[in-house]
C-alpha cells in the first residue's frame, strides 16, 4: 500500500506541474550538499544516519518554449567523520526543443558539509563548495559540425553548462520537522561562450522567442528556503518554499545597432534589464524507505514568482526528479 502511495504522489506531481508557471532558476546552490534534502535516519522519527550514500537521480523538466531537459545525475556522499562529509554530483544533460537537440556532461558540483550541531531534534550544518565549468557552453544543432554562413548557435537552455566557476556557500538548520536554509552562489570566473543572438537565425520566428545570450555573464544568487517534513511510517513528504534572488543584472554582447562594416567588433556589452530580482518556487520532496539502506525519492519544483528576463536558460515550467538512494 505504501509503495502505491509513493508512486501515486510522484505521478500527481507530474500531472499538477503542467498547470504551473515558469520558474526554478536554480544555478546549483539550492540543492548543494544536504540543502533541501529530507533528513534520512537522524530526524526525530528514526535512528542514526549512515555516514555514506550513493544516489542516482533522473530529472525531467520543461524549459522555455517547451524545451524538454532531461538529466541523469549520479551523486556520491562520503562521511569523513560523523559531522564532516563530501558530496559530488556529475550530471549528464540532454535538451530537445524547436531549434534542435544537444547533450553532454554538465557542470560538476562538489561540496563539503560540516554539522556543527547534530542532535535528534535539531541540526545545524554549513556547506561550502564549487560548481565547476565542465559543461559545454557554445551549443549548436547536432547536424551542424562547423562554423559557416549557415551556422546557427543555440540559446542557453540547450547547453549543458553555465560556463562559470562558482563558489557555493550555505547553512541549514533543522528543528524537529522544520528546516530552513540560507545560501549564496558567487561567480568567481565568467567563462560562458554562448553565441546565440537573433540575427544569426535570419528572422526565424521560433528563434526570436528566446532570450539572446551571446557571451552572457551571470550575476550572483542568494537563496532562502523553508520546509516542513511529514513522516508517515516509511513514507515522508517535505513541502516547502524556495526563494532565489538574483542580486544583479546579467550582461551580454549585443549588436552595436549601427555597426560599421569596417569594425572588427560590432558588438558591445550591455546589461539585461529585468534579469535581477526574485524567483519564488513551490517545492516538495518525498521519500519511501524500502529498507535501512535503500530508498526511493521524488522531488518537484515550480515557480509562482519569476524574474522578467531569464537569459541564463534556467527557466523551468516545472522540474520533477525521481531517484534511488543507497546509504551505507
Amino acid at each position: 500500500m505504501q509503495v502505491r502511495t509513493f508512486l501515486f504522489f510522484a505521478m500527481s506531481l507530474l500531472a499538477h506541474s503542467k498547470s504551473m508557471a515558469q520558474g526554478c532558476s536554480d544555478a546549483g546552490v539550492c540543492t548543494a550538499g544536504p540543502i533541501g534534502q529530507l533528513a534520512t535516519k537522524s530526524d526525530s522519527t528514526g535512528a542514526k544516519e549512515p555516514l555514506h550514500f550513493a544516489r542516482l537521480q533522473f530529472s525531467y523538466a520543461v524549459g522555455e518554449q517547451g524545451i524538454v531537459i532531461m538529466q541523469v545525475v549520479p551523486e556520491i556522499g562520503i562521511g569523513i567523520t560523523d559531522g564532516f562529509g563530501l558530496q559530488l554530483k556529475v550530471p549528464y544533460v540532454s535538451a530537445s526543443g524547436n531549434l534542435g537537440d544537444n547533450s553532454g556532461i554538465g557542470d560538476v558540483i562538489f561540496t563539503a558539509s560540516y554539522a556543527f550541531v547534530k542532535e535528534r531534534d535539531h541540526n545545524l550544518t554549513a556547506i561550502a563548495g564549487l560548481r565547476l565549468p565542465t559543461g559545454e557552453t557554445s551549443p549548436q544543432p547536432l547536424e551542424q559540425t562547423s562554423f559557416g554562413p549557415d551556422f546557427k548557435p543555440l540559446p542557453m537552455p540547450y547547453q549543458p553548462g553555465l560556463g562559470t566557476l562558482d563558489l557555493l556557500l550555505g547553512a541549514q538548520y533543522r528543528y524537529k520537522r522544520w528546516t530552513t536554509a540560507l545560501a549564496y552562489q558567487h561567480v568567481l570566473d565568467q567563462g560562458n561562450e554562448n553565441l546565440f543572438y537573433h540575427e544569426a537565425w535570419d528572422g526565424d520566428a521560433d528563434a526570436l522567442t528566446y532570450f539572446e545570450s551571446a557571451y552572457l555573464e551571470r550575476a550572483n544568487d542568494a537563496v532562502a528556503r523553508v520546509q516542513y517534513a511529514l513522516p508517515i511510517g516509511k513514507f515522508s513528504i517535505q513541502p516547502g518554499l524556495l526563494a532565489i534572488y538574483h542580486l544583479g543584472l546579467d550582461s551580454r554582447l549585443e549588436l552595436d545597432g549601427t555597426p560599421d562594416p569596417w569594425e572588427m567588433e560590432p558588438f558591445v556589452r550591455r546589461d539585461v534589464e529585468g534579469s535581477d530580482g526574485l524567483t519564488l518556487n513551490l517545492t516538495a520532496e518525498a521519500r519511501y524507505d524500502l529498507s535501512d539502506s535503500w530508498s526511493l525519492e521524488a522531488s518537484f519544483g515550480s515557480a509562482v514568482i519569476t524574474r522578467e528576463a531569464r537569459p541564463d536558460g534556467l527557466t523551468r515550467a516545472m522540474v520533477i526528479n525521481l531517484g534511488v538512494r543507497f546509504a551505507f
